[in-house]
């Protein structure tokens, strides 16, 4: 065999390795997952994520490349919704505030005083009425893999502490940009303000607005308690968080790579389960050291007006235009056992 013939078959074995890899470089998804929580580490969330990206690309050989992208790097929860939907962002994870103004039956999650605890929100998220509304994110371009915890939602102000349903009045409260939501603070008695998140702080420290009211691992990672003297612990709303994938992505995966997502998706929220438990636990005492004075609330009176008040305006929302049938899902979600 020539020189030259010897020559010509090594460089051809180099082009066909060279497009061989190139062709597998091609083949690697890249996935941008972004959340608007923080970005310590040790917060559930952040843990959960992190799981997430690990189990992806292993179990998938490499075929994806996760892109976490924490803190609102990519927009607050509602654009982040936007983006999946648009498919400009793969996945999501976020809370439920906006999904509303999308899904208008996930709104049930919004209701006040819906769930006694952790294990009875669990039961509803998983059950027959958590997964009714999970098939209707397909309609707006969006699936929805798996719910996690966001906890539950406590009052912060600086001006007093709120033990029953009056010390609401007169109090100024930022809110998401939910409809439940804002009626609900409303209807206790207080103003409701809504404002996005990365505006919170500020607002409370130029005195805009003299409280808040979110879960305690945010109360924490936000510096809340530098601007807010009381923690009150009344569990008003509980703050479901989901996994969320882009259908127009969806669409592009084959059966296989579609159920190690949704696999992973549900590994990844189960750990962020058992994480928050134990995390909400160590931020309460947490915020007691740091200086804020924590009261239990009379939640009678709240309860009161929220199911009198609240849930009666929107069953005809939850129901997509059928009142009974609204009324119907958020009875079967109260009475999950």
């Amino acid at each position: 065999m020539s020189r030259v013939y010897k020559y010509l078959i090594f460089v051809l074995c180099g082009a066909v390795l060279v497009a061989s890899q190139a062709f597998a470089a091609d083949k690697t998804m890249v996935i941008k997952f972004a959340h608007n929580g923080n970005t310590i580490m040790e917060d559930p969330q952040n843990v959960a994520c992190y799981a997430f990206e690990k189990m992806l690309e292993e179990k998938s050989s490499g075929a994806f490349d996760v892109q976490i992208y924490p803190a609102a790097q990519l927009g607050d929860a509602r654009t982040i919704v936007e983006g999946v939907q648009m498919g400009a962002i793969e996945m999501g994870d976020v809370e439920n505030g906006p999904m509303g103004r999308f899904v208008p039956a996930a709104s049930i999650w919004d209701l006040p005083f819906l769930f006694l605890d952790l294990d009875h929100a669990h039961k509803v998220l998983d059950g027959p009425v958590g997964q009714q509304i999970q098939q209707k994110y397909l309609s707006v371009g969006i699936r929805h893999l798996a719910y996690n915890d966001g906890g539950f939602r406590y009052f912060t102000n600086s001006k007093r502490p709120i033990k029953t349903i009056d010390d609401m009045k007169g109090l100024k409260i930022r809110v998401m940009e939910s409809e439940i939501m804002i009626n609900t603070i409303n209807a206790f008695g207080a103003s409701a303000i809504p404002m996005a998140f990365g505006e919170v702080y500020t607002a409370l420290q130029q005195g805009v607005v003299d409280g808040q009211e979110n879960p305690l691992n945010l109360i924490y990672s936000q510096k809340f308690y530098e601007v807010q003297k009381y923690l009150s612990l009344s569990g008003h709303f509980y703050y479901p968080r989901q996994y969320i994938v882009s259908e127009m992505f969806w669409q592009r995966l084959t059966p296989e790579q579609q159920q190690i997502i949704a696999e992973c998706a549900k590994a990844a929220c189960e750990i962020q389960r058992e994480e928050f438990a134990k995390y909400e636990a160590k931020m309460l005492d947490t915020l007691k050291n740091l200086g804020m004075e924590v009261n239990e609330v009379e939640k009678d009176g709240f309860v009161k007006v929220s199911v009198e008040k609240v849930y009666p305006k929107f069953y005809k929302v939850i129901g997509e235009g059928d009142e009974a049938h609204g009324k119907a899902i958020v009875e079967q979600a109260q009475n999950a056992k």
